[in-house]
């Protein structure tokens, strides 16, 4: 399965030990997903063919994390599974909408509300297994859908 880059700018990819990679074990939880780091405002672009399944929001005091600003998150169903895109400002697709790889979805935001030794700003993305519908925080124990999308994004870059 040949992937797209999500974003324009083309940072590095996370390795394992380094902030923002897959499966890393910080404060409260382990990681996730992968994070890209970049501007803020940067487009993202759907990664592979697939369908809207859900639009939710990601992080900031809503959903439990206050020390985080308010984002979004777009999971699409496609090939490899759920390609969740979050940290999103306003997704610009709606639910059950298809989309093309390369479409746009939307732009990242600031997630940081204050400075680290780390950008501020990255599209966090995470990969699940087909019919995932909900994004999940990995806090003992990875969840069993949760796939790893550093293979797919290092062949893509």
């Amino acid at each position: 399965m040949r992937w797209h880059w999500p974003i324009l700018a083309r940072p590095p990819v996370p390795q394992l030990g380094e902030p923002g990679a897959f499966g890393v074990r910080r404060k409260h939880d382990t990681h996730s997903g992968v994070d890209l780091y970049c501007e803020t405002g940067e487009p993202v672009f759907a990664v592979e063919d697939g369908q809207i399944v859900r639009i939710e929001q990601f992080t900031g005091e809503a959903v439990g994390s206050p020390w985080w600003l308010p984002t979004w998150a777009i999971l699409i169903e496609g090939l490899t599974g759920v390609v969740v895109y979050g940290e999103l400002h306003e997704p610009t697709v709606l639910t059950r909408e298809r989309v093309r790889a390369g479409d746009a979805l939307g732009r990242v935001t600031r997630v940081l509300p204050y400075a680290k030794p780390r950008p501020h700003t990255m599209l966090h993305l995470e990969l699940y297994a087909a019919g995932t519908r909900t994004s999940a925080w990995w806090r003992d124990s990875r969840p069993e859908l949760l796939l790893d999308p550093t293979p797919f994004l290092l062949k893509a870059q």
